[in-house]
């Protein structure tokens, strides 16, 4: 009887393999595709790194929306990592790297070192016209990231007021070196640095 069952089986398994195997194929088609058309095909509006931890970046994200007049159909990305944690420093730098961040808020010696490093982007001097509103700093760099001595001074940070869900003191939001959202994460900037 059970012969006969794994028979049956087997049987069953040739006749209809191929229409089987086909209907798989169409279906995960089908689920690609889908995916493509309605999830990957959100335009990101911009891409925010805060260097500390938060649990819950909801507040955050309807802020940078409200500020953006983002759409439901442009996705905020809110990524946090412990920055104090040696792991994920590697982690946010490749991030960073990957030009998946637009927007990058820190403390002020977090900032000053991703600075030192080349990964934020010179604000230009405009300290003259708003004084203390800008972290400065003086150094040259060669290629490597190695300080190869004093040079012009440049502000690449603005000092940010109060920030929906950030827990730091005297946040700083700077702009990445290689960010792809630049218009929406210059007026991210301003907006933090006015509140």
């Amino acid at each position: 009887m059970e012969e006969k069952r794994e028979n049956r089986l087997v049987s069953f398994i040739k006749k209809y393999a191929a229409a089987l195997l086909a209907g798989c194929v169409i279906l995960l088609l089908a689920v690609y595709f889908i995916n493509i058309i309605f999830v990957q095909n959100q335009k990101t509006a911009v891409s925010v790194l805060i260097l500390e931890f938060m649990e819950d970046t909801s507040g955050l994200e309807n802020q940078v929306r409200e500020v953006l007049g983002t759409g439901g159909d442009e996705e905020i990305e809110i990524r946090t990592i412990s920055a104090g944690v040696g792991a994920n420093k590697a982690v946010a730098l490749t991030w960073i790297r990957a030009e998946v961040v637009d927007v990058i808020i820190g403390e002020e010696e977090q900032m000053t070192e991703y600075a030192q490093a080349g990964y934020l982007k010179d604000l230009g001097s405009t300290e003259a016209e708003q004084p203390g509103a800008f972290l400065c700093g003086l150094a040259e760099y060669d290629k490597d990231g190695n300080v190869t001595g004093t040079g012009p001074e440049s502000c690449f940070g603005k000092y940010a007021g109060e920030i929906a869900g950030v827990r730091m003191e005297k946040p700083v939001a700077g702009l990445a070196d290689n960010a792809s959202n630049v218009e929406n994460a210059l007026r991210l900037l301003n907006f933090f640095s006015e509140n």
